[in-house]
């Protein structure tokens, strides 16, 4: 197996992120929540050899889907293009994308082919019950981009993984 070349996001051992980027990020998906919807945010900043940097939140202009078949969110591609140019002026990298379900967390088919984060080593976590727990990664279903599927990370992983600041 060839290993991913320094400075990617293949790469990325470690994800450091501030207290203040994870309660951002759990206080959006609570306001998705209390209105029945799905929220879905966006962990973006640098990467250095093996370890990243999350600096930011972002939380995109999305449109709630709600239907008998589920709930879910849409992100227009004129937002992803704002995206795009916002990392890029920037010099940012997309890390990881997180979002919220009304009960159980888990990455679902859904989740699998509409992706935001396409990279490979890009991170996916999914927050059960609409964020209402307390904020606690290791809690939540986080998934990894390895050779084009989502794979799931033991809980012992993410917590080598994700060290919150």
């Amino acid at each position: 197996m060839t290993m991913p070349r320094p400075g990617t996001l293949a790469a990325v051992t470690t994800a450091y992120l501030s207290r203040t980027v994870l309660d951002q990020t759990v206080d959006a998906l609570r306001t998705f929540g209390r209105r029945g919807n799905e929220g879905f945010a966006l962990w973006v900043g640098e990467i250095t050899e093996n370890a990243a940097h999350i600096g930011e939140c972002l939380v995109p202009t999305q449109s709630s889907i709600q239907s008998e078949d589920g709930v879910g969110y849409f992100i227009d591609s004129s937002t992803l293009f704002q995206l795009n140019r916002y990392l890029s002026d920037r010099r940012l990298r997309l890390i990881a994308q997180v979002h919220s379900h009304p009960t159980e967390a888990y990455h679902s088919s859904t989740d699998d082919a509409y992706a935001v984060v396409t990279t490979e080593g890009g991170f996916s976590l999914v927050v059960p019950y609409f964020a209402r727990a307390p904020a606690s990664i290791p809690t939540w279903a986080v998934y990894r981009l390895r050779q084009g599927r989502w794979t799931a990370l033991p809980s012992r992983d993410v917590e080598r993984t994700f060290i919150v600041e």
